[in-house]
């Protein structure tokens, strides 16, 4: 896999042509996201540590519709939910890049007709792109048949350093999604609707202490906008430690995830030793199980076009040694 280290005064952020995947962001000192050192890794890898999931994010069942012709999408989950993509998502795949700098990279792939059980030659972009104190991240894609499409990127962040001597877990961190509704889910936790924040453990509109374990997809409703390069993107979430971290993005949609099934004794590529609860996800995307609603369809005439930024800045909690 080859790996491509961008870099500004701010920001150092390490891409994998394996997956795409984000292999570690370096801001203000602070190694912040967790990441492995070899491919062999990877690919035995359950958390999708930093790659592009796709073609779509989250879950759903197998049997789906497209203009009443029916796909079996794999259930790798369980043997119940189609989850990120399938058996071998984006993640995983070779990526090639199309253009790079100093301070950004663009990569593709290109997903064959039937790949994972998703019909149409799906042809897809991403851009990492440095932007001062942020990262931003492009997403494109086209294809030649009717065909789902909700990528997101997963990786994985602890504000207070992935490789923190205090062996500090997300539990200290102060949190603010900016959502006023929150999914519901079935049995098989696949989104079945949603109902109001208010009054619940996950009104996470004001800032306060993260203090519970979250896995669940937030509706954005907050009103402040930024400029990333010509994309006007909503605040979504706020993290705060020794390193705050900002998300904006254009979709509807952030999942909180906050790491409970990353196995104890995992090791990243510096040797750091981490486990459940170590690092948390702020994955944009769409209103998950998509598909079980006819949405999130790409069609031959159109381009799927959305982007995601990640801004950091110094930040004020720190955690003793041990």
């Amino acid at each position: 896999m080859e790996k491509i280290v961008l870099k500004n005064d701010n920001l150092t952020v390490t891409v994998l042509t394996l997956g795409a995947i984000v292999q570690g962001i370096n801001a203000y000192g602070f190694d912040l996201t967790a990441g492995y050192a070899t491919e062999e890794e990877y690919f035995k890898d359950t958390c999708y540590f930093g790659g592009i999931i796709g073609r779509t994010a989250n879950r759903c069942g197998g049997e789906q519709y497209i203009n009443n012709i029916e796909y079996t999408l794999p259930l790798n989950e369980n043997g119940i939910n189609h989850l990120h993509g399938g058996i071998q998502g984006f993640n995983l795949k070779r990526w090639t890049v199309t253009e790079q700098g100093s301070d950004f990279v663009t990569l593709n792939y290109i997903s064959p007709d039937g790949e994972e059980g998703y019909p149409g030659n799906l042809c897809v972009y991403v851009t990492y792109r440095l932007v001062d104190d942020s990262l931003l991240i492009s997403y494109k894609a086209t294809t030649d048949k009717p065909t789902w499409v909700n990528l997101t990127n997963h990786s994985y962040f602890n504000p207070f350093g992935i490789n923190n001597k205090a062996g500090a877990r997300i539990g200290g961190c102060l949190i603010q999604i900016f959502a006023d509704r929150v999914s519901v889910y079935d049995d098989n936790n696949r989104v079945i609707g949603s109902r109001s924040v208010e009054g619940t453990e996950f009104d996470l509109r004001k800032k306060d202490l993260l203090y519970r374990s979250y896995d669940h997809n937030f509706y954005l409703s907050g009103d402040e906008y930024e400029e990333f390069c010509g994309s006007k993107l909503r605040k979504a979430a706020s993290v705060r430690g020794s390193v705050n971290i900002e998300c904006f993005t254009d979709l509807p949609c952030i999942q909180l995830y906050c790491g409970e099934f990353i196995p104890e004794n995992t090791i990243l590529a510096d040797g750091t030793v981490i486990g459940a609860g170590s690092a948390l996800c702020l994955e944009t995307q769409k209103e998950p199980n998509l598909q079980a609603r006819s949405e999130g369809i790409l069609n031959p005439d159109e381009v799927y076009q959305t982007a995601t930024a990640y801004r950091f800045s110094k930040g004020n909690i720190f955690v003793a040694e041990k």
